[in-house]
């Protein structure tokens, strides 16, 4: 059995140490996510986590599966919207976030599914707005889907990006709060977003600034462009 980090584990432990460590940033609440070494493998994991549904795991999960028991960080910076948070748990313990009777309807009405379906693999406990990402686990398909809930006001999305892609981005924005509507057809121009929109825009002024290291110009130029596109 495993008990040391993988390297990809080690990369979040850096991404909590970067928080932690940063002059201008002030850490709310954070879980420290000791390692849960119930299971073997990644091919295990996924198998505890689907039982008997016949459902393919993400793509490329062997590079970057997670054995933390919550890992997470609630995080202020400075000046207004710099904030975000993020929790993530071994992906064999990721459960449902409603009651099998509940539903989910996404925000344009297109789609109704029990809630049942989804597996949460990020959610925002510290803060409690209630807003989670969660593979949505639906057998025949290529790759389970991402869905971002964030109900009440904002509804669910399915997002444009797999399981490790969205680990990816989580890591790059250090899970500043909102930056998952830029991978979603959410009208961001829309009125109703005004909140998301400021949001976004103020942690992509923030983060270059506070992690010069990384770079932010692929997100500046999607949400320019989700500005413009017209998405609905």
């Amino acid at each position: 059995m495993v008990t040391e980090l993988t390297a990809y584990e080690a990369g979040w432990r850096k991404v909590c140490s970067d928080l932690d460590n940063h002059p201008r940033i002030k850490i709310l609440h954070a879980s420290q996510g000791e390692l849960d070494t119930g299971f073997t493998d990644v091919a295990a994991s996924w198998a505890a986590l689907v039982g008997e549904q016949e459902v393919k795991a993400p793509a490329a999960l062997e590079q970057c599966g997670l054995r933390f028991r919550g890992l997470g960080r609630q995080w202020m910076g400075e000046g207004p919207y710099v904030n975000g948070e993020f929790y993530l748990t071994h992906v064999a313990r990721a459960g449902s976030p409603g009651l099998e009777e509940e539903w989910i309807e996404s925000w344009t009405g297109k789609e109704l599914f029990r809630a049942s379906q989804l597996r949460v693999i990020d959610c925002h406990p510290f803060t409690g707005a209630g807003h989670y990402a969660a593979l949505r686990l639906l057998p025949g398909k290529d790759e389970p889907e991402i869905w971002w809930v964030a109900e009440p006001y904002y509804g669910a999305w399915k997002m444009d990006v797999g399981y490790r892609e969205y680990l990816e981005m989580l890591q790059l924005t250090k899970g500043a709060f909102d930056w998952q509507f830029l991978f979603t057809r959410a009208p961001l121009s829309n009125e109703e977003f005004e909140r998301v929109r400021d949001r976004v825009e103020h942690m992509l002024d923030a983060l270059p600034v506070l992690f010069p290291e990384h770079d932010y110009k692929p997100l500046t130029e999607r949400f320019s462009a989700r500005l413009l596109d017209g998405c609905s």
